[in-house]
């Protein structure tokens, strides 16, 4: 195991990499400088240096070939760079160079060291580099040593002064955060850290705190949560039980072969919903991969009716009033959203349920409304929680509410949506799902129905 980080560790780690990081930025800052600049200073200590130039080429041309050497060792003390005359330009100049030397013309290397121009009328080239051959002067101060020195001390140093000051209030909540978090990953769910004496951590105690209070609340109802999933899987069973039902009371072979395939149907549900119903955990923590499909809503909630048909009490009507068009989501944790909606409906509905189905602004928005005795508004905001019951006497058969809305909540959320609640034009409560029509990032693997 990594030993922990001490301060002082983490200072000097911090400090390298904040210098580090300056200093490629300035060299880079200045290499930038040196490229942009580069050409033209070079064309101005070339212009600057033309009437040099031309001064010694006049004189050589006054003196014989024989005596044009002799006459540049007699110049030579008049400059403080070195003259030489040379027959051929160097290897290591350039085809633009040597046109342009060609034509008369004289030519600065790109060092900027060496000037080379032609001596009108002979073989000859004129050498007057290096022109720093002086150096600079200035003692060490001037080097590329002691500018680093400077630098490090004007900025490093002031640096290192204020990320100490800055750090050292800060470490002590560090590591108490720290400390809670080991504590937490070893299974005491108790642990909670002390109240953090800085503002830039106390965001940070706040959530390990509640981090911690969830996940003790999420150990007591684990039991709970396993008898709760049961819960979503009565209504493909109870679909199969009426299908026998009604095969054993069927007249004919194509009506009892309609009820086998129905039957057929909801195995193939029922084997969906199991493993929609065992992923719930993972889903809770994002962790269960969207298959995202291209859907026709009309023939899709138009299915979802007819599953849900056999399950609507004898006296009650169901509509759908669904929009045209195609909208992309998860069709199994839809399916499952939409159906427990639904049910919810039948549980409390007095003689009418209706399904609305709308596309809004990029948004799908799907509404269940019953004519059922409501839900106060001071418990609207926990009907969506897990296993919260309200008044028994809304329930006509289970007595409250278990798994089957926190699921409808959870799958919104997973798509990016949500799911609400307000009032019904009808009288009773309206559950609504809104989910993003198109999903960016919901790429749709095929079109379904």
């Amino acid at each position: 195991m990594r030993a922990p980080l001490s301060m002082a560790r983490m200072f000097a780690r911090y400090f390298a990499q904040t210098m580090l990081l300056q200093f490629v930025l300035l060299l880079g800052f200045v290499l930038l400088l040196i490229v942009l600049s580069a050409n033209s200073e070079r064309e101005r200590l070339q212009k600057q240096m033309d009437g040099t130039v031309r001064l010694i080429q006049r004189e050589l041309l006054r003196q014989p070939p024989t005596r044009r050497d002799a006459s540049l060792r007699e110049l030579q003390p008049l400059f403080a760079y070195p003259l030489a005359l040379v027959r051929l330009p160097p290897a290591t100049l350039g085809e633009e160079a040597r046109a342009r030397l060609a034509s008369g013309q004289s030519w600065l290397d790109s060092s900027q060291q060496n000037l080379y121009a032609p001596l009108p009328g002979t073989s000859q080239l004129l050498v007057i580099g290096p022109l720093d051959s002086q150096g600079s002067g200035g003692g060490w101060l001037h080097s590329e040593l002691g500018l680093f020195v400077l630098w490090f001390v004007f900025f490093g140093v002031p640096l290192a002064l204020l990320i100490y000051l800055n750090l050292r209030p800060h470490w002590h909540d560090l590591a108490a955060l720290r400390d809670t978090s080991l504590r937490l990953a070893e299974g005491d769910l108790g642990a909670r850290a002390p109240a953090a004496r800085s503002p830039l951590f106390s965001p940070l105690q706040r959530q390990l705190n509640s981090m911690a209070e969830k996940l003790e609340t999420q150990m007591e109802t684990r039991q709970a949560l396993a008898h709760a999933i049961a819960h979503e899987l009565r209504t493909p069973v109870a679909r199969l039980r009426f299908g026998l039902t009604m095969m054993d009371e069927a007249e004919s072979d194509d009506e009892r072969r309609g009820y086998r395939d129905g039957m057929e149907r909801d195995m193939q549900e029922l084997d969906e919903l199991i493993n929609v119903s065992l992923s719930y955990s993972k889903l809770d923590r994002g962790e269960v991969p969207l298959e995202y499909d291209t859907i026709d809503l009309e023939e899709w909630f138009e299915d979802l009716i007819e599953l849900v048909q056999p399950l609507r009490p004898t006296l009650l009507q169901l509509t759908l009033d669904c929009a045209r068009g195609e909208a992309t989501f998860d069709r199994r944790l839809v399916y499952v959203a939409t159906r427990n909606l639904l049910l919810n409906a039948f549980k409390y509905a007095r003689q009418q349920v209706c399904m609305t189905v709308a596309v809004e602004h990029g948004q799908l928005i799907v509404t269940v409304d019953d004519d059922g005795p409501g839900i106060p508004e001071k418990e609207r905001e926990r009907i969506f929680d897990p296993f919260q019951r309200l008044d028994r006497s809304r329930d006509r058969a289970s007595g409250g509410y278990g798994l089957g809305l926190s699921f409808v909540r959870l799958i919104a959320h997973h798509h990016g949506g949500k799911a609400w609640i307000a009032q019904s034009p009808q009288g009773g409560a309206r559950f609504g799902l809104t989910l993003p029509l198109h999903p960016a990032g919901g790429a749709p693997s095929r079109s379904v129905t």
